[in-house]
């Protein structure tokens, strides 16, 4: 059986959960979330899923796991994946692809197949949409047999991300006063810059399972933008979630990890956050344009945002 995977790649706090919720609307589409995280955030840290509720008692996740593995040992595949999936992974991966030959990853990979199959044969969906971000996960599930991965590559202007990077985000899946986590505008800029050269290397070559999307582009039209992904991954929805042009309906999804609007539920209006714009420190706003200027000029974003 072939599991059918929307997987959105890009940098942190890109628009990616908003993006995963609303194709999760769709029918026959399941809105998984980060899945990267469900091993460490999900089992060991138990964070909330998405419906609220921690991961391991969320009947949904609940019968995933047990569909797919009975026992899991999440300690231990949380440690192949930090340290299999780490950036500095990448030059290795892009010279060789090592982890199509390397032992180590047959364990993991053989993981991730049953956690996908589980997944689709517990939801009936026919798309499991993943906003995992890293172009290095992706590669990996496109290396596991049965696991058919299409890339949305959801790119956002890196002053932006760099911004929200630094707001004080409340981390409520704990219950306290716990923050989301906060960057430097330069880490954040040096991320940024790689996991767009990264996800451009591995995935533009194959077209037919490949499509970038600007996060301003989808938040001017994300109806068209919705349709367009469906597409990619050779499905035409008869009905989409949107009340109008601009206001998507979200029901409950059962998303593991990603941005705290991921609890919200009803209409909500799909609007750019451009705050930054007017609010970014200038120190800041220099520097990660300094970091980023070649590929935000590839992208089309002017270098002095008005």
């Amino acid at each position: 059986m072939t599991v059918k995977v929307l997987y959105i790649a890009g940098s942190g706090r890109s628009g990616s959960t908003i993006l995963d919720r609303i194709l999760g609307q769709l029918d026959g589409f399941f809105s998984a979330g980060e899945l990267s995280n469900l091993w460490e955030r999900g089992l060991v840290d138990r964070r909330k899923c998405g419906c609220g509720v921690p991961i391991p008692e969320c009947p949904v996740w609940s019968a995933v796991l047990a569909k797919g593995f009975g026992e899991v040992d999440a300690g231990r595949l949380a440690a192949l994946a930090r340290r299999q999936l780490r950036p500095r992974s990448v030059p290795p991966l892009l010279a060789a692809r090592w982890w199509r030959r390397e032992p180590r990853m047959d364990e993991y990979r053989q993981a991730l197949a049953s956690l996908y199959l589980a997944v689709q044969e517990h939801t009936g969906c026919r798309v499991v949409v993943d906003s995992s971000k890293s172009p290095l996960y992706a590669e990996l599930l496109a290396t596991i047999p049965g696991v058919d991965v299409h890339v949305v590559h959801l790119v956002r202007d890196a002053r932006a991300t760099a911004y929200s990077f630094r707001r004080k985000k409340r981390l409520p899946d704990f219950g306290d006063d716990r923050l989301m986590l906060r960057q430097h505008p330069l880490v954040s800029a040096r991320r940024w810059d790689l996991w767009q050269v990264v996800t451009e290397l591995l995935w533009r070559a194959r077209r037919d399972r490949y499509l970038h999307l600007r996060y301003e582009d989808f938040i001017s039209g994300p109806r068209p933008a919705v349709l367009t992904i469906a597409g990619l991954v050779g499905e035409a929805p008869a009905r989409l979630p949107f009340v109008d042009d601009r206001t998507v309906r979200l029901a409950v999804t059962h998303s593991v990890s990603g941005n705290p609007n991921r609890f919200g539920t009803g209409d909500v209006a799909v609007r750019p956050d451009d705050e930054w714009v007017a609010a970014m420190r200038l120190r800041d706003r220099v520097l990660v344009t300094a970091a980023t200027w070649p590929l935000l000029l590839r992208y089309r974003y002017p270098l002095r945002p008005r």
